[in-house]
């Protein structure tokens, strides 16, 4: 059997603890326009870049905790 025209294996997500739930984001339009550029040019899937995006902004508000608190 020919790998010729299988296709590219992408990367999966990791595993995570618990499991996932769907969830269904309703986003501006220009902010989807903007996360499909990406995906065109990086090959990816809409929710990886979401999720991406997600995951860096709760790492940022994780790193910069209202030390009054």
């Amino acid at each position: 059997m020919s790998t010729e025209t299988s296709p590219s294996n992408r990367s999966r997500s990791k595993k995570i603890s618990g499991g996932r739930v769907a969830c269904i984001v309703y986003l501006p339009k220009e902010e989807v326009k903007e996360i499909d550029k990406e995906v065109d040019e990086t090959d990816t899937s809409r929710s990886s870049v979401i999720a991406r995006i997600y995951y860096q902004g709760k790492k940022q508000t994780s790193t910069n905790e209202d030390p009054n608190e």
